[in-house]
């Protein structure tokens, strides 16, 4: 697919993470987009890693696809890029907060900086996007801000407390801008995926799994059926990064979007079920079911 020129009319579109994965992905579809055109700033904290995007993007870049700095940690940095953009288009019409970091293990075995680390990036990180391209988009009355944030925001596995919790946070803040959000004309919506071949999941397997060496023989064991189950379902479930793409341009050209976008349909009937019973019990008993019920290999 060749890269097409950029239009007046195309729509600016900011997305954050895109060095590797998801990010990476929906940069360069939305750039190579032929019948929507958009004009994509493709935001990641260190610029050397661009060249996989680059490569990818080929001769989109500079047309279709421009790289800009952002690290989401800092808001002295987001509000640089923001205002950058805002300088040379005038308008920012989609944001998609797509840095993320993921974190598995025993919670107590989980160092301090890490946990701020997931939070500051997964949490603050949105919250300070968000903060800089609203006031632009409330005086324009028009905008779409998409979070990709995961399946695990809606439901909580087992040994990810500190990743589903801050993806619940999000979820959180979505819901709660969405209806205030909708008086300036601006949409709100969350892109959940389940597992994802990129090199997000790569980058948490080579990190290790915390309390898996040195912790208790109970938890250990615990851990070993969870990546088990957790195999068995990336065989069966697994999405690639494009499939995730196609969902948040569909959720960009809808009408009138969503603030849920579940990208993988298996998880549809657990979802239903959660919000069928209020007391929570089921979910509990389903991952006990799932992950624990078959002995360790």
């Amino acid at each position: 697919m060749k890269c097409q020129g950029l239009k007046m009319a195309q729509r600016v579109v900011i997305i954050t993470g895109c060095s590797s994965g998801i990010g990476l992905d929906t940069a360069v579809y939305l750039a190579k987009n032929v019948d929507k055109k958009y004009k994509v700033y493709a935001c990641m904290r260190n610029l050397s890693k661009k060249g996989g995007l680059v490569e990818k993007a080929g001769d989109c870049v500079d047309k279709t696809l421009f790289v800009l700095a952002m690290d989401v940690k800092s808001e002295t940095s987001v509000n640089a890029a923001i205002k950058h953009v805002l300088d040379t288009d005038g308008k920012i019409d989609v944001l998609i907060n797509n840095a993320g970091i993921g974190c598995i293990g025993a919670l107590e075995k989980h160092k301090s900086d890490t946990i701020a680390n997931v939070y500051e990036t997964n949490v603050y990180g949105v919250i300070h996007a968000i903060r800089a391209v609203l006031p632009s988009m409330k005086k324009q009355k028009s905008g779409h801000i998409i979070t990709v944030s995961s399946i695990g925001g809606l439901l909580g596995f087992p040994f990810n407390a500190v990743y589903s919790s801050s993806k619940f946070a999000v979820f959180g803040l979505s819901e709660s801008l969405a209806p205030e959000l909708a008086q300036f004309n601006i949409n709100v919506s969350l892109i959940e995926p389940g597992p994802v071949a990129t090199e997000f999941v790569a980058s948490v397997q080579s990190k290790g799994i915390d309390g898996l060496e040195d912790g208790d023989e109970e938890t250990k064991d615990l851990i070993n059926k969870l990546i088990q189950a957790f195999q068995k379902d990336m065989s069966q479930r697994v999405q690639t990064g494009d499939d995730v793409a196609k969902c948040i341009l569909k959720a960009m050209e809808d009408e009138k979007p969503h603030l849920h976008y579940i990208t993988n349909k298996t998880y549809e009937e657990v979802l239903k079920n959660k919000y069928v019973d209020i007391t929570g019990d089921s979910m509990v008993e389903a991952a006990v079911q799932k992950f624990f019920s078959s002995p360790a290999k």
